[in-house]
């Protein structure tokens, strides 16, 4: 199945950020979530902040485009800095 990579603008209780999300087919399989200096990475296996939750509405209810798509290698970098904040 194919992955894809996604950037995109997020707003929570911790504010306005970014939301970095893996997706194989049309299920979310990775993120990563930034707001300003916290950082929150989820996954199947679990995730850093309870109040945060891997999304689990499928890719093609989200909405997002090519015009949103990132590259694996930069989405590599956000989850390996996501994981380390931790």
């Amino acid at each position: 199945m194919t992955r894809k990579y996604f950037k995109h603008c997020a707003e929570s209780i911790l504010g306005e950020g970014l939301i970095f999300l893996e997706a194989t087919g049309d299920e979310i399989t990775r993120q990563v979530e930034i707001y300003g200096d916290s950082i929150i990475w989820c996954d199947k296996e679990g995730q850093s902040d309870d109040r945060f939750m891997l999304a689990d509405q499928p890719l093609s209810i989200i909405g997002l485009g090519t015009e949103h798509e990132i590259t694996a290698p930069d989405f590599e970098v956000v989850w390996g800095r996501a994981r380390k904040s931790q």
